[in-house]
């Protein structure tokens, strides 16, 4: 699971191995994940598993460090579920979902679930093992960079605004439109001429007043509050 910040130098057990555990009901993508990530000598594939039942009681024996996701799985419960029910099982756990070339519906409602980011089954090697790392390091807004457009592709239905919109500041506004472009910490530091430490400041105050668990859910709230629009 994540640790907490070692001091500088100091190697952390996220930097030594990661375990992941890849949930696809098609055995061929599996396949093609796992080989992605098999030979990275810090990464430790889980015996990947093609159900969201097995999902769930494979995280619950391994308590993977990141979950790649699968959301339509026709035998028994799909992925948005399994998502669902893991985060029950651990607030903490990391659920990143595996999407089609085409994003499908069920995205906004899988990040509403918990899952932290989207990762395209078509996506370069580097691609993945940058996203599979960055997730277990945390939230990162750069892994975020298509995330709006691709929940609008999606034609899912958004989760039900409430009816009070939030008033945000006009700097909370900026730096909430720079989250949804997928800029990093460091990036949005310097368009706004404030340290990264003020950003990720300014992003925890965003995620209380939008009620965000994550980065991608403030994504999903600017959507649903029109704070938005590509």
């Amino acid at each position: 699971m994540i640790r907490s910040p070692s001091p500088p130098g100091e190697r952390t057990d996220i930097d030594r191995q990661l375990s992941v555990l890849i949930v696809d009901d098609d055995h061929w993508t599996t396949r093609a994940i796992s080989y992605a990530l098999v030979t990275e000598p810090d990464i430790t594939l889980l015996p990947p598993v093609h159900s969201g039942d097995n999902a769930i009681d494979s995280y619950r024996k391994h308590q993977p460090d990141v979950v790649l996701m699968d959301i339509n799985m026709p035998d028994g419960m799909n992925g948005i579920d399994a998502t669902r029910q893991i985060r029950r099982m651990d607030s903490e756990a990391t659920v990143v979902i595996l999407s089609t070339v085409s994003p499908g519906p069920g995205l906004a409602r899988a990040l509403e679930a918990g899952a932290v980011a989207v990762i395209n089954k078509t996506a370069s090697e580097s691609t993945l093992r940058a996203t599979v790392r960055g997730a277990a390091r945390g939230d990162d807004p750069s892994m975020l960079k298509f995330l709006a457009r691709d929940i609008l592709i999606s034609g899912d239905t958004l989760p039900e605004t409430p009816l009070v919109t939030p008033e945000l500041t006009h700097r909370e506004l900026e730096v909430l439109m720079l989250i949804c472009r997928g800029q990093s910490y460091e990036e949005i530091a310097k368009a706004q001429g404030v340290s990264a430490w003020t950003v990720k400041t300014q992003t925890k105050k965003l995620r209380e007043k939008l009620q965000a668990e994550n980065l991608a859910q403030l994504v999903v709230r600017a959507l649903q509050y029109r704070f938005y629009n590509l």
